[in-house]
């Protein structure tokens, strides 16, 4: 039984020692701005791109927004480093085709799994200002597997407690 209790009160204190808080929340809002226009929608920090054009540029559909206070939801939200001709830094909307395209080097970059991680930053796109930011908020809440130790931690200074008793 004391050996039992001495590894539950190791794996307790490892728990309590080596515990991380995971993000509970994973998603990145853009607000893009100019002269009277704001743009904003929220995307998920890590993306599945729909589609990848030949440039590199990434396409992401049916995205909800709010387009100058109003709900808006594009049909395209196309993101790159450079786009037409090796142009960089531009942000094009289109109420057509109800797209909107943002062209900045280190909006994103691509992970060996097919997945894109986007990037938060200020980025200045001629007339427009794209800021990507991660909303406060995020709460932290512990691993399922510290809990766990946490609880069999408890048991075992109860079953200690409870063992001196008698």
């Amino acid at each position: 039984m004391r050996k039992f209790i001495a590894i539950a009160g190791l794996m307790l204190f490892a728990a309590l020692l080596l515990v991380q808080p995971s993000k509970a929340d994973n998603f990145d809002t853009y607000t893009l701005v100019s002269r009277g226009t704001t743009i904003t929608f929220t995307l998920p920090a890590t993306v599945t791109p729909s589609s990848v054009e030949w440039n590199g540029i990434i396409d992401l559909t049916n995205v909800s927004a709010t387009y100058d206070g109003a709900a808006y939801t594009f049909a395209t939200v196309q993101l790159g480093a450079a786009g037409y001709m090796g142009a960089t830094n531009y942000a094009a909307t289109g109420s057509l085709t109800k797209s909107v395209e943002l062209i900045a080097p280190g909006l994103f970059t691509w992970n060996s799994d097919g997945t894109v991680s986007l990037h938060t930053g200020v980025f200045n796109m001629g007339v427009f200002t794209l800021t990507v930011v991660d909303p406060p908020g995020a709460v932290g809440t512990p691993e399922p597997a510290s809990l766990i130790l946490l609880s069999f931690g408890g048991l075992a200074l109860g079953a200690l407690r409870r063992r001196k008793a008698s």
